[in-house]
């Protein structure tokens, strides 16, 4: 489905955050788009901060500085209670398929924004899904 208007507010998975750190063009979405705000659950946060050290070694950097580029992303960080009431929900959607991506959905839900992942589990959901593919060509697309 096309997009007609550039998402202001968005709810981010861990795949496009892991992309940022590493380099990719996920990180020009995060810095130059002038999207508001990257909406992010706790654990999707704990998800990537397990991913750094191996990040780190295969990147030949030391950690603390991928934990600094982390920090510097500009992440809102919710707190379960912002979602709980979307839980159920969000279990009937995807809880078949991946029950960790359950709290990420059920945030895209409670907050009624577009999910900005790479991950397929979360097709045939209610919430709108962006990969960082369709981003770039909605923000840059001369460079998409």
């Amino acid at each position: 489905m096309p997009i007609l208007k550039k998402p202001e507010k968005l709810v981010v998975d861990a795949n496009p955050i892991l992309s940022a750190l590493l380099g990719g063009k996920a990180k020009r979405l995060f810095f130059e788009a002038g999207i508001a705000e990257f909406a992010v659950v706790e654990s999707v946060l704990a998800e990537v901060q397990a991913y750094v050290p191996k990040m780190a070694q295969k990147l030949g950097v030391r950690h603390e500085f991928l934990f600094y580029a982390l920090e510097l992303l500009p992440l809102t960080v919710c707190a379960p209670r912002t979602y709980r009431r979307s839980l159920q929900k969000a279990m009937m959607q995807i809880a078949h398929r991946d029950p960790r991506d359950v709290d990420v959905l059920a945030l895209a839900l409670a907050l009624e924004r577009p999910l900005w992942t790479n991950d397929k589990d979360f097709d045939d959901t209610t919430v709108e899904m962006l990969t960082t593919a369709e981003l770039l060509a909605i923000y840059f697309p001369r460079l998409s």
